[in-house]
């Protein structure tokens, strides 16, 4: 066998999605990979972080939106992992336009490399595991396989799609070729599917030359991959945007996997979990005598087998069973564990009633720090700002709207106008409509004020950025 670890890998992340199946946690503009569930770093950063031994920075990749790419900056920067790369689809098409995309833009640079594709938001507990699949990916991917990373399976899962293992492809019985891919199936199935052995969970991970994917796409999805082929490895964004238009979507599994003859799986135990619903955070967390997964603020009496997250105020519980309960700031849930798959669907009904809930939570993550609204109304919005040390807002406009800033904590500097001056604690000031102005931090201890907006129209999208230091989608 080829030496793995001197062929050159390429690692894509996929990160376009949100996590439906995570409200209230996830939201459209908060996705599921930014979320730090396990401990300080997000999913997304843990992610990038596995694959380092492997595949540096300079050689990975994140496919994601244009609504959630400056988040996905803000996740890397914060690791000064500024080298991986961000790609940005101008609407969502599935898996294969995703990858079909990343395989477009790596270029001629990849041609004959290899690429490895992960979702961003799964969880892994055996890296060295992964590692060594990925080696031994990497080498039936370079002989010219398509191949799949397959999950021995520990129970009968319905929320899982399924990999049925073909003839070995080797003497020791680590890889195989494919025999079928399998929808996810009905308790029953999926349990005659764990007695029988030899299916896997499919765990959306993915190892194949570049110029493969290609002439895979270009025979068995030949519409996506003759739109995908104008964009010429550049990144025009008004030709993607046209480009999307036409591009099918289906997933790369639908798509290719299931027809093509050369796909190949390895079957791998290394703690798998795409957590992808409540019910993960089950098997992910410690559980009491009860069997209940408690976190936050929570006081219980009686229940058992339940999941309950508190994270600002008190949960209290009594006699509740197989129960879950996410209380956020703004939203709670509460579904039984059997139902946990179904709040995608609650999620789609927020959609369509165009409930902010389902968009962003009453806190949102800025590069220079944070703001949680606090209350608002018809013609007012109440803010409380925290700008980080060294930090600054855009030098900005808004027409329609004026604002009342009050510092509670630190000095702020502030520019109004042409005037720039300090503003210590218990001290205000009045922006008026149109009037450039900014807010900045010298001090190296965060600052926290009091904003209130008063106008007509108070939405974030009335800000016109006259000077801006930070990373934007456009500016890339």
């Amino acid at each position: 066998m080829v030496d793995a670890a001197k062929i050159p890998l390429y690692g894509v992340i996929l990160a376009g999605g949100w996590g439906t199946r995570f409200w209230p946690l996830s939201r459209s503009q908060y996705p599921k990979q930014v979320l730090r569930l396990l401990g300080s770093e997000s999913m997304l950063q843990t992610t990038v972080e596995r694959l380092l031994p492997r595949i540096p920075t300079q050689r990975q990749a994140v496919v994601t939106n244009a609504d959630q790419a400056e988040l996905i900056h803000q996740e890397l920067h914060r690791k000064g992992w500024d080298e991986v790369r961000i790609w940005i689809e101008p609407e969502g098409k599935n898996t294969a336009a995703a990858v079909g995309l990343a395989a477009i833009y790596l270029g001629e640079e990849a041609e004959e490399a290899v690429m490895a594709v992960f979702p961003a938001d799964h969880f892994i507990q055996d890296q060295a595991s992964l590692l060594q699949a990925l080696d031994l990916g990497a080498h039936w991917a370079q002989a010219g396989y398509l191949v799949t990373f397959g999950i021995p399976p520990t129970r009968p899962e319905t929320g899982y799609g399924y990999i049925k293992q073909g003839a070995p492809l080797d003497d020791q019985g680590k890889v195989y070729r494919t025999d079928r891919f399998i929808e996810k199936p009905p308790l029953d199935r999926a349990t005659e599917f764990v007695a029988a052995g030899g299916y896997y969970w499919n765990s959306g991970i993915f190892v194949f030359r570049r110029d493969v994917l290609l002439a895979a796409m270009s025979r068995y999805l030949p519409d996506l991959y003759r739109e995908l082929a104008r964009l010429q490895v550049k990144e025009n964004r008004p030709l993607l945007a046209e480009v999307y238009q036409n591009c099918p979507s289906i997933s790369l599994d639908h798509g290719i996997l299931e027809k093509a003859e050369n796909v190949a799986v390895v079957p791998v135990e290394m703690g798998w979990n795409d957590v992808g619903t409540w019910e993960a955070v089950h098997e992910l967390f410690p559980r009491d005598e009860r069997a209940n997964v408690l976190l936050g603020r929570v006081l219980d009496q009686g229940s058992q087998d339940c999941i309950l997250l508190a994270q600002k105020r008190l949960v209290a519980t009594i006699g509740l069973d197989r129960i879950i309960v996410v209380d956020t700031p703004d939203a709670t849930l509460v579904c039984h564990r059997d139902r946990a798959q179904e709040v995608k669907n609650l999620v789609t009904e927020l959609h369509r009633q165009q409930m902010v809930e389902s968009v962003q939570h009453t806190t949102v993550e800025r590069p220079w720090g944070r703001y949680t609204v606090m209350d608002e109304g018809p013609s007012f919005k109440v803010k409380r700002i925290v700008v980080d040390p060294g930090q600054k807002l855009s030098l900005q406009v808004h027409q329609l709207r004026a604002e009342h800033w009050v510092v509670v904590t630190g000095t702020a500097q502030v520019t109004i106008g042409q005037e720039i001056r300090l503003v210590a604690s218990n001290q205000s000031v009045y922006i008026p409509q149109k009037t450039p102005h900014r807010l900045e931090n010298p001090t190296v201890e965060p600052i926290q004020l009091i904003e209130v907006q008063t106008g007509a129209y108070l939405e974030e999208d009335d800000i016109q950025r006259l000077e801006d230091d930070y990373w934007h989608p456009d500016k890339d």
